[in-house]
């Protein structure tokens, strides 16, 4: 099965959407749940005016719930999938200029314990963007049977684990980088 046909297939499809879709909900939990926290790591990004960071702390997390159910609903999927791309990509570049200026102490403000800006996010956050752009294609028209059921459910499991796996080690990595960094300075 090549890539293009892999990427039009329901089950395949529904994975990746059904992953990201819990990758938005999981985003916006920790922001609504931790609302101090997040305002904070927004501010430190030093992007918005500071009139502006409240409003923004509030609309972003709704923003991701608002795209997370609008992937799952087949009528908005696909402007849902262009608009998450473009969130993710949004995100990825506010670390990316950050990390430019030499601020890769700050938190990214993904939620949960302190997650220091790294490439390695700008990455993340780049891939995944790249996911919701290569399902945006037409699916293809074939029967769901109880496998695909199975295989969707467990795929998106599979999908959401991995991230969360990849994410608390992107999270250990830039603590160890600057622990050793703070290490190296006081030798």
């Amino acid at each position: 099965m090549d890539l293009t046909a892999l990427l039009a297939d329901p089950a395949a499809v529904g994975t990746i959407v059904g992953a990201l879709a819990l990758i938005l909900f999981g985003a916006a939990w920790h922001k609504f749940s931790e609302p101090n926290a997040f305002l904070s790591s927004l501010a430190a990004y030093r992007l918005l005016p500071a009139a502006l960071l409240d409003p923004a702390a509030k609309a972003l997390p709704t923003i991701e719930v608002l795209l997370g159910i609008g992937l799952l609903v087949p009528l908005t999927r696909t402007p849902a999938l262009v608009a998450v791309a473009a969130l993710f990509l949004l995100y990825a570049g506010a670390m990316g200029v950050n990390l430019g200026r030499g601020r890769s102490y700050i938190d990214c403000g993904c939620g949960g314990a302190a997650h220091p800006l790294s490439w390695a996010l700008v990455i993340r956050n780049a891939v995944l963007a790249g996911a919701a752009l290569a399902v945006t294609g037409p699916t293809a028209e074939r029967g769901f049977s109880w496998l695909d059921a199975i295989t969707l459910v467990v795929g998106v499991l599979a999908f959401y684990m991995l991230y969360l796996m990849a994410d608390e080690l992107l999270r250990q990595a830039s603590r160890m980088a600057r622990v050793e960094t703070s290490g190296n300075e006081r030798s």
